[in-house]
């Protein structure tokens, strides 16, 4: 993980092409971008579902395109774009989201991550030491993160580093959280995919970022900013900050300071550009964070029996039936089972076994009908 803890942060008030260009360049001033010239690159934005654009669902076109024409430029090579959903159709490529188009008319190259995969070891992973990712991680010679600014029902926030998990292709990535369902554990697992893959920079679409019940279901709330960095634990801190969270409540950010990142305190993170004070906004929806404050959750927090209390606490996926259109995909991405069709009086429905539910919400992310709430 590179160390130098300098994070871009630029205005930017609307996805008009001459002001996305403007200030991505200015990000990659003022938050230099490793040499490009001559190497082959992989872009991961954030496709969570291919939603249209206006839904703030994914990262907005205009960004993809825009990183496009400036690597070209700079004399990158190859350039491939891509990413894997929750539950990827066949012959999956962002159309919706006009991704795609941007891909084929700015020359880049689709990268179809479910294809070909690799296993990659990482020995002093501190939770996870091998990941299985699209085997173009090893193709590449670079990786760039296109994240979107999102509030996330488990990890409070996605960002940077939470971007990187659409590397592992399709709906495996669901047992990772039946293998880490506390947010502590799934944050040092996201943290140990970054060290396994490494990538080189990380540019975030905040101008119009997703709050409330996200990162699929949220609401589409301006924050008018781009961040850059080549520190990605850095960036997502500045970014979680924007929004109004304290940056020490998002589990990845907070772990990121317990290893070798160049990280001791928030100061040591160097905003250049705009200040956090001059992009903050003040009425953003976040999920709410609870703190407990027993110490008996502290002295046994990996015991099964308060593992069992605190999820039983947790809040729920609910599903409302007038909403839900019967695609299946809740009942698709659950590793732990937990989700089935049964017959009721009105038509089949989606049943659920809240013993076997481990709150992922995974079912909530890839949710196209926003027919399932999070609620006690």
């Amino acid at each position: 993980m590179k160390k130098d803890t300098a994070v871009a942060m630029v205005k930017c008030d609307t996805y008009r092409e001459e002001e996305v260009k403007n200030s991505i360049v200015k990000v990659f001033e003022l938050a230099p971008l490793p040499g490009v010239e001559g190497k082959t690159i992989l872009l991961k934005p954030n496709i969570l579902s291919d939603q249209p654009p206006e839904k703030a669902v994914t990262t907005h076109p205009e960004i993809v395109k825009q990183v496009i024409r400036y690597l070209k430029h700079k004399g990158a090579g190859t350039i491939y774009v891509g990413d894997s959903p929750g539950v990827p159709k066949p012959g999956f490529s962002g159309k919706k989201c006009g991704i795609a188009d941007v891909v084929s008319q700015e020359g880049a190259v689709w990268a179809k991550f479910a294809e070909d995969k690799v296993l990659i070891k990482n020995p002093s992973g501190k939770k996870h030491k091998e990941f299985t990712v699209t085997s173009f991680v090893k193709k590449v010679d670079m990786i760039i993160s296109l994240p979107k600014l999102k509030t996330h029902q488990l990890m409070y926030f996605t960002g940077a580093v939470k971007n990187l998990f659409g590397l592992v292709p399709g709906i495996p990535k669901s047992t990772y959280h039946v293998k880490y369902p506390d947010r502590d554990d799934f944050g040092e697992m996201l943290l140990d995919l970054l060290d396994t893959v490494k990538p080189s920079y990380a540019l975030m679409d905040g101008i119009i970022g997703m709050e409330g019940p996200g990162p699929g279901n949220g609401t589409p709330h301006p924050v008018k900013v781009i961040l850059g960095s080549t520190h990605l634990p850095a960036l997502d801190i500045a970014a979680s900050a924007i929004i109004g969270y304290d940056p020490m409540d998002i589990p990845t950010n907070r772990l990121a300071f317990k290893r070798d990142y160049g990280l001791r305190s928030i100061e040591d993170v160097e905003i250049r550009g705009n200040s956090i004070e001059e992009c903050s906004i003040s009425d953003f929806t976040l999920i709410p964070h609870k703190k407990h404050k027993h110490l008996i959750f502290d002295l046994f927090h990996s015991s099964k029996l308060i593992q069992q209390y605190r999820l039983k606490r947790k809040p729920k996926p609910y599903f409302i039936e007038e909403k839900c259109i019967k695609c299946g995909e809740c009942i698709k991405i659950c590793a732990s089972n937990a989700n089935w069709f049964e017959e009721g009086p009105n038509g089949k429905f989606v049943a659920v076994d809240y013993n076997k539910c481990i709150r992922c919400y995974c079912c909530h992310e890839v949710c196209p009908a926003d027919a399932i709430e999070i609620r006690k």
